[in-house]
């Protein structure tokens, strides 16, 4: 040891062991921190699982007939009303194209 010099411990070495020691405490906050997340990602998906199931289920079967007849009720309704709404417009364009050629138009 250099003369001149009481401590024991150069203060150099003491900074570096406490920044290592600070870097150790953050990776460890940051593993416990993380694996919580992933706890509760694993626990909302199996939460969510039952329910993913049944729509599998019922997208795969449903089309083929085995939940009804492949088409949603709204859908024939809405068809019927938008092919009834299609004629009417024809109908409408059919009279005014008359009446445009009536008139000399």
């Amino acid at each position: 040891m250099p003369k001149g010099k009481d401590s024991i411990v150069d203060p150099k070495f003491i900074g570096v062991v406490l920044a290592i020691l600070v870097q150790a405490g953050g990776i460890i906050w940051w593993a416990s921190s993380l694996s919580g997340k992933v706890a509760h990602n694993n626990y909302q998906i199996q939460m969510l699982r039952p329910d993913v199931n049944k729509a599998i289920s019922f997208t795969e079967l449903w089309p083929a007939g085995k939940w009804g007849s492949g088409e949603l009720p709204s859908d024939t309704r809405q068809d019927l009303k938008i092919e009834a709404l299609e004629k009417g417009v024809e109908r409408l364009n059919d009279e005014l194209f008359h009446i445009k050629i009536g008139n000399g138009e």
